[in-house]
């Protein structure tokens, strides 16, 4: 640890002569936390537990377990000891299941255990054995008792990790408030958590330390998901971006809906197995509310005369466009698409089709990117229903058919398409109920138990959980009513629960006006497609150069790795390393396309960055390192220019022949 980190020795009078560590970690708080501060500041020092001196001179706490007998924080003989090995033990060990980050290709040692939550501070004597074994550790404390961090105040110095936002502390169980402070530290969680309990947590608060346990692992748990689909979908993703601009430069986003519905409720209709139970009132809402259905529940809503005023759609695998193919008439139904969704359904979607703001198509584009509203990122079209009944200003949102749960065995409810693929198999030992229910079983691994909103045991798989955590934090957080109306499936925090008749007769009593979503005549997009389409073809050009530019590092560095016993010729090979970075820079927004099909070149350099750029002593093994590390980046980086270049002119050629 650096100097003035490291626990102090008992002086004559802790609360005296520790007033200044006290100060200094206050002042530090401040900075990143001031709710937190202003709480331990108001709180006497005579509240804070009692400090006792252990036999090597340094201090432990006596609390009160929670059965009511006396406990230490620490060894009453060598607390710091005591803390060394607990961080030796339990901090080696492999990652916490739920937190293990995806293989990224790196087998060093040292890549692993930067990210740790600790439950317990006591006198903070495992943070200070932390920063003292590991290169700037990102630490998350769970601690909801402010004497005890009043305590550790006094003891031990944490303004390096406070000031460099390296240390938070979790003091609360709920949920909205854990994910808040855990979202910053996402990729370095997902990188390798590593979860350490201080033995006296187990009888000491020990509620809350499981209930911020249990978050963690859920919000990983979400996480893991997000992230390994940006992985597995990175360059889908951009292809789909890029085939959809015909769609994106012809006509507005949703910049044009803001609040065009403020105060009139929203029904959003998902493809959960209770849609059933509210079918047949959705038809007599229609004019009194805004029915946004999901893309799976298009064709059932259309074929039973509830065309929605609004269809979600998201997904980035070209089988979504099933659910758009073979329909006739879309009469007024309004798409709302985020850019990612496959570019099958724009192309098959014959209507009016709203594309939120992509970032990837203003680096494409630059200067000719036109103007585009955007959504909060979402899982699901459900997530993505959610974000656009308030973007119109909805209130309330009315759920129907969003069970997140299989709902009395059921997968889907009765009637969606995928039953007419099931047909050959249907007969006198086969029902449709036995394939849902088969359906279900294929996940018995991922199933977990759960209660429904009637009290009734029922399941739900790992998946749907997840989104059910996302959606809890978006309702608590929203502004509008939330309404549960499903009449099945889970209870979500952050919604009312009332059958959709009840809904409707309090909340669906006035008529939309007409022409609500109607909009004027736009301008002919002829020369935004020209602007765009001499983008694209600058974009082209400038990844050419981007290539070759590559390709010269790569042999650089090739050469490089033979000249480690020959400093001289080393730093010259470096000082050309840094004039061909300096090139590179000046096409950095192209730069930034190739990065955005390279995900996970990307992710791998942040992970060895984590182990090799804290470290100032530089060895040839560590110079060896590094050069592995930079080769490999390089060569993903070449490999994404490659996919660009065969990707671009397919888009450049979309956009002339569908803007024309």
């Amino acid at each position: 640890m650096p100097s003035g980190s490291s626990p102090a020795a008992v002086p004559p009078s802790p609360l005296g002569d520790f007033r200044a560590r006290y100060v200094d970690n206050l002042a530090a708080l401040y900075a990143v936390d001031a709710d937190l501060a202003t709480r331990v500041e108001a709180l006497p020092f005579a509240a804070t537990p009692a400090l006792e001196p252990t036999r090597d001179g340094l201090l432990t706490l006596r609390l009160s377990a929670d059965d009511g007998q006396p406990i230490y924080a620490h060894s009453r003989y060598r607390p710091r000891d005591e803390a060394r090995t607990l961080v030796a033990q339990q901090a080696q060990r492999a990652p916490d299941s739920d937190a293990a980050a995806p293989n990224a290709g790196d087998d060093d040692d040292e890549a692993e255990g930067l990210c740790f939550l600790v439950h317990g501070l006591g006198l903070g004597y495992v943070v200070a054995e932390l920063e003292d074994r590991y290169p700037r550790p990102l630490l998350m404390v769970a601690e909801d008792d402010p004497g005890v961090l009043k305590a550790a105040f006094c003891v031990t110095d944490f303004t390096k990790p406070l000031r460099e936002r390296r240390l938070t502390f979790l003091t609360s169980a709920d949920k909205a408030t854990v994910h808040e402070r855990l979202r910053p530290a996402l990729t370095a969680i997902m990188l390798g958590l590593r979860l350490l309990a201080a033995p006296y947590t187990t009888r000491w608060h020990a509620g809350f330390h499981a209930a911020v346990r249990s978050l963690v692992r859920d919000f990983v748990s979400y996480s893991r998901v997000q992230m390994y689909s940006l992985l597995r979908n990175a360059r889908v993703t951009c292809k789909n971006i890029a085939f959809n601009l015909p769609t994106y430069l012809s006509q507005p986003g949703v910049e044009v809906l803001k609040d065009r519905a403020a105060g009139y409720p929203a029904i959003l209709v998902a493809a959960g197995p209770s849609l059933t139970r509210n079918f047949d009132q959705l038809a007599g809402l229609r004019d009194r509310a805004v029915l946004i259905g999901v893309q799976t529940v298009l064709k059932l809503m259309l074929s039973r005369g509830v065309p929605p005023h609004f269809v979600t759609a998201l997904d980035y695998h070209e089988i979504s466009a099933q659910f758009f193919r073979g329909v006739e008439n879309f009469g007024d139904v309004i798409l709302v698409a985020e850019p990612k969704v496959t570019w099958h359904v724009l192309d098959t979607f014959r209507g009016r089709a709203h594309v939120l703001h992509a970032p990837f198509a203003d680096d494409l584009l630059q200067a000719a990117a036109p103007a585009r509203a955007a959504l909060p990122a979402g899982s699901t079209v459900a997530h993505l229903s959610f974000y656009l009944a308030q973007h119109l200003g909805c209130d309330p949102i009315i759920l129907v058919g969003q069970d997140l749960s299989f709902t009395e065995g059921l997968y889907y409810p009765p009637g969606m398409q995928v039953e007419r693929i099931w047909a050959p198999e249907l007969g006198r030992f086969m029902t449709v109920e036995t394939k849902q229910w088969e359906r279900i079983m294929r996940m018995r691994g991922g199933l977990r138990r759960v209660t429904d909103i009637h009290g009734r045991p029922a399941y739900t798989d790992d998946q749907m959980f997840t989104y059910a955590e996302q959606f809890q934090a978006d309702f608590l957080a929203s502004r509008a009513r939330v309404i549960h109306a499903c009449e099945g499936g889970i209870p979500l925090e952050g919604t009312e629960i009332m059958t959709l008749r009840a809904a409707a007769e309090r909340f669906c009593a006035r008529p939309l006006p007409p022409g609500l979503f109607a909009l004027p005549p736009g301008p002919a997009g002829t020369e935004a497609s020209r602007s765009a389409c001499a983008a694209l073809e600058d974009r082209l050009r400038e990844l050419h150069e981007i290539r070759a530019i590559a390709t010269e590092t790569l042999a650089e560095l090739d050469r490089l790795a033979g000249l480690l016993d020959r400093p001289a010729d080393f730093n010259r090979g470096v000082a050309r390393i840094d004039e061909l970075r300096v090139r590179m820079g000046r096409h950095d927004r192209t730069y930034g396309l190739v990065s955005h099909v390279s995900q996970l070149a990307e992710l791998r350099r942040v992970r060895a960055d984590r182990t090799i750029s804290d470290d100032e002593r530089e060895t040839p093994a560590r110079a060896r390192r590094r050069l592995r590390r930079d080769r490999e980046y390089v060569a993903a980086l070449i490999d994404g220019c490659d996919y660009l270049l065969g990707l671009l002119p397919e888009a450049l050629r979309r956009v002339r022949e569908r803007t024309a």
